[in-house]
């Protein structure tokens, strides 16, 4: 609800400078009562008495210790003047004190204003001083000096100028300090004073007295201990006041705990920077602070520059001196009449004898008061950056690169490379005259506006941008580049470059590749080696775990996917991974997939390195072996489950690869004994069996296709004894792979049987021809 006033229409006089007149004046239309505004005649005493109340404002630039215009009207000292002694005039209407925190207003006070504003409220809004004005006409307050002092909103105390003892506190300093008044009242200076080295009562007495003989002391910082334990600092000042006859010292204080924190901050990243950071006033009467950095760029300590601030110019190349003076003082005077944005220029050094490019950038910086008082900045070395500006020239019009240089705040083309002309196939001229919409193709949405918002959104976030767009050449022909958007600075202004490259017919391998990805029966998977996550799978992957889509994939990851519990674990999974990434070589392996919802089922993948849309990636290209090996498991039964032996040979060396349970028995050795041991080492060579002859059985047979049979061979056991053996070799496919298997049956008792019969038959024959031969006689 806004607030009712008197409708009488109250008569309000200014006394300070005509600004803030103006500013009054544009904000009478705001109240819900009629006023008039007019200036205070400050050299008549009796025009005051035309008014129903008056504003005295002290801004903060005559307010400034530092100013020196003698001709702005109402100085610190004459509004003052003129504040103290028309408020004690019983004549006079009520007075509203306006001005900045920083300026003592302890006279004021005393002399019995009506109210204290601080400034930044008439900058903030001057409505809601008029209001306050214009309820100070409806009822004359009492002039109680504590009523006024109290409501103050800066930290004020009254101390004994003798004991320092704490008199009075405000309520602001009481809410700063989070104590009640009593309690604050009771204690010294030293007790709410921050454990700090050279801050305690000692310290406070000593300024305390100053203030008596001084009759004014500060600004100074000094640390502040809350009820809590929370340091803060406030900057007071102290000076002598006349209270009922009694002399005290009045401490006005302001809050700089926020202020010190941001300087401290500010020293130290600055001393970690490579740019010269200064901080000066306004005026550039004074260097208030510049890091080291500037000794190393100008040649110069930095003491010099503090001593005198234009000492910078000695330091500048001669022809741009002159020059580099009016920029100082365009950009002081750029900031001090708050324009908007920072003002930056550039100029040449000259420092042992080497010409260097320096850009200068002021930025307006705000005292406790609200007001600009000092000139925050940067200076960079951009001596590097001038030489890439015309190596830039040099190149534009020499890349193959379609190039075109954009206004950053229209979007508009200012300019294009040779390459953009052919691309386009339109004449320079014309291709500023089409502008971005005419050489586009608006009806798929790609617009002009478009355009300008991206242009306008990367010169603003200065953050390169890549888009994809379709153009129309001269002759009609749709095409599809793709746009870099990056900001850049051409012949000393900003403009945001697209760098355009052609991508037709990229965009068409894409689809062919896509178009196979997705044909092809094998399951693929696209792993980032980096992060070892999925970067794509084609559709007969998606059919083979049973899920609808990436995101899907990604979220059950490797381990969601795999049998973990058989050790196929996601750590296996990314070793692999980042071992073929890193070594470049093709690696095949077996896999086991328990996916959700799913049969478990095995997998043959091979993992190999692929450029993908010029990223490097890591394939994994599966084929599901789950048949395979069932039949595999089916083999191994039957395998080791027959009677006879079985023997498996790698048909190109002849090695043995394998054996059957049965053979192990036979020969009481184990699997990986028999594999490898010398073949010499189990023939029975004694009895005339050669190893080699096994070899040249395998080879003839791997090379004719045609099995050999009925091979009978002599083995020795474990044991010595000698086994005989039957052979049957042949060729066949194992695991996908050619080998030569030989079946051999333990023939040993028949051979020993054939052996008994052959000596049954000779002695037989012999004890026949015996007999013949007594009969025959």
């Amino acid at each position: 609800m806004s607030e009712v006033f008197t409708q009488r229409h109250p008569t309000i006089g200014v006394v300070g400078p005509e600004s803030v007149e103006t500013t009054l004046q544009d904000a009478q239309d705001s109240l819900d009562v009629a006023i008039s505004i007019a200036p205070v005649e400050r050299d008549t005493p009796d025009s005051v008495e035309e008014f129903d109340c008056l504003i005295a404002a002290v801004t903060p630039e005559s307010g400034s210790a530092d100013r020196t215009d003698a001709d702005a009207a109402a100085s610190l000292t004459e509004v003052s003047n003129w504040v103290v002694r028309n408020a004690t005039l019983d004549s006079s209407p009520p007075v509203v004190y306006v001005a900045p925190t920083e300026v003592s207003i302890a006279q004021a006070l005393e002399a019995g204003v009506t109210e204290y504003l601080p400034w930044e409220l008439l900058s903030r809004s001057p409505t809601t001083v008029l209001k306050r004005a214009v309820t100070a006409t409806e009822v004359q307050p009492t002039r109680d000096y504590r009523t006024i002092y109290d409501n103050v909103s800066e930290p004020l105390t009254l101390h004994d100028p003798q004991t320092g003892e704490l008199i009075h506190a405000n309520r602001r300093l009481c809410e700063l300090l989070k104590y009640d008044r009593a309690e604050l009242i009771s204690m010294q200076v030293g007790d709410y004073t921050a454990s700090i080295d050279g801050y305690d009562q000692a310290a406070a007495m000593e300024v305390i007295t100053s203030a008596t003989e001084d009759g004014t002391v500060g600004p100074i910082e000094w640390p502040l201990e809350t009820a809590d334990g929370q340091h803060v600092w406030v900057e007071a000042t102290l000076t002598t006041v006349t209270i009922d006859g009694q002399e005290l010292v009045l401490a006005t204080a302001t809050d700089v705990t926020d202020r010190r924190r941001q300087r401290r901050q500010f020293r130290e990243i600055s001393t970690h920077m490579d740019e010269v950071v200064y901080l000066a006033r306004a005026d550039l009467s004074e260097v208030l602070f510049i890091n080291e950095a500037y000794a190393d760029l100008f040649d110069q300590p930095v003491d010099r520059v503090y001593d005198d601030p234009m000492a910078v110019l000695d330091a500048v190349h001669p022809e741009d001196r002159e020059a580099y003076r009016s920029d100082l003082i365009a950009m002081s005077e750029h900031i001090r009449g708050e324009e908007p944005g920072p003002y930056t220029f550039s100029h040449r050094l000259r420092v042992d004898g080497e010409t260097r490019w320096v850009e200068v950038s002021g930025y307006p910086s705000r005292g406790p008061g609200g007001a600009v008082d000092r000139i925050v900045g940067v200076i960079r070395d951009v001596t590097d950056t001038r030489r890439r500006e015309r190596e830039y020239e040099q190149i534009f019009n020499g890349v193959t690169t379609a190039i075109a240089v954009h206004d950053p705040d229209t979007g508009e083309i200012v300019d294009v490379n040779d390459s953009y002309v052919e691309l386009f196939e339109y004449d320079y001229e014309t291709i500023l005259q089409q502008g971005i919409n005419g050489l586009s193709v608006p009806d798929e949405g790609y617009t002009g506006a478009r355009a300008k918002d991206l242009i306008t959104d990367v010169a603003e976030n200065e953050e390169d941008e890549t888009v994809e767009w379709r153009i129309e050449t001269a002759d009609g022909e749709h095409r599809l580049v793709e746009a870099n958007l990056t900001v850049a600075t051409v012949g000393g202004q900003r403009r945001v470059l697209g760098l355009i490259r052609d991508i037709t017919e990229q965009r068409r391998r894409e689809r062919e590749y896509e178009q196979i990805f997705n044909g092809v029966n094998d399951a693929i998977a696209i792993f980032d080696p980096e992060t070892l996550s999925f970067v794509s799978v084609n559709d007969s992957y998606l059919e083979l775990v049973g899920c609808d889509d990436l995101e899907r994939i990604r979220e059950l990851g490797i381990e969601g996917l795999s049998a973990t519990e058989d050790g196929y674990t996601p750590e296996r999974g990314k070793e692999l991974i980042q071992t073929v990434a890193r070594s470049g070589e093709p690696k095949t392996i077996e896999w086991e997939l328990a996916p959700p919802d799913e049969e478990q089922s095995w997998i043959e993948v091979t993992l190999a390195t692929a450029e993908i849309g010029g990223e490097q990636r890591v394939l994994s290209i599966q084929r599901d072996i789950t048949e395979r090996k069932r039949r595999e498991r089916e083999f191994e039964q039957i395998f080791n489950g027959v009677t006879d032996v079985i023997g498996v040979y790698d048909p190109q060396t002849a090695e043995l690869l394998d054996v059957n349970d049965t053979m192990c028995e036979l020969l009481g050795y184990d699997r990986d004994t028999i594999i490898d041991m010398d073949p010499e080492e189990v023939t029975a060579t004694a009895l005339g069996f050669d190893a080699d002859t096994i070899g040249e059985v395998v080879r003839d047979v791997a090379k004719s296709g045609d099995p050999a049979r009925d091979i009978e061979w002599a083995l020795r056991t474990a044991s010595g004894d000698v086994v005989w053996l039957e052979v049957n070799a042949t060729l066949t496919e194992i695991g996908g792979e050619q080998r030569v298997v030989t079946i051999a049956r333990d023939v040993t008792g028949r051979r020993d049987r054939e052996e008994r019969v052959q000596v049954l038959n000779r002695v037989l024959r012999h004890n026949v021809r015996n007999d013949m031969d007594a009969v025959l006689g």
